[in-house]
């Protein structure tokens, strides 16, 4: 699993996950830690999750040449955060948070 965060204009985080395996859905748990300051951040509220996954493509085997195929447009929704609450990242995905933090 990979992860990249940014810092948006609009005071949103905006966090991207990977999910590297091929086989298997993952559980994350989201935190955000200030180094300087030694306090941990969650998602607080609305938070918008777009995943592009297996579940929205196919792989097409062909060598040198192989690629995903789409299939359907990304999987969308709203939900409110929690603290504790994991994330799941379906198999070879790549997931998008949107939110704020507190």
């Amino acid at each position: 699993m990979t992860a990249y965060a940014v810092k948006r204009s609009n005071g949103e985080w905006s966090l991207m996950l990977i999910n590297k395996d091929p086989s298997n859905a993952h559980a994350a748990k989201i935190e955000f830690a200030d180094a300087s300051s030694k306090q941990v951040a969650h998602f607080s509220g609305p938070v918008t999750l777009v995943t592009f996954g297996a579940e929205q493509y196919v792989w097409r085997r062909d060598g040198a040449k192989s690629h995903a195929d789409p299939d359907g447009p990304p999987m969308s929704k709203t939900f409110n955060a929690k603290d504790s609450e994991a994330v799941m990242l379906p198999k070879a995905s790549v997931t998008v948070l949107r939110g704020r933090i507190n």
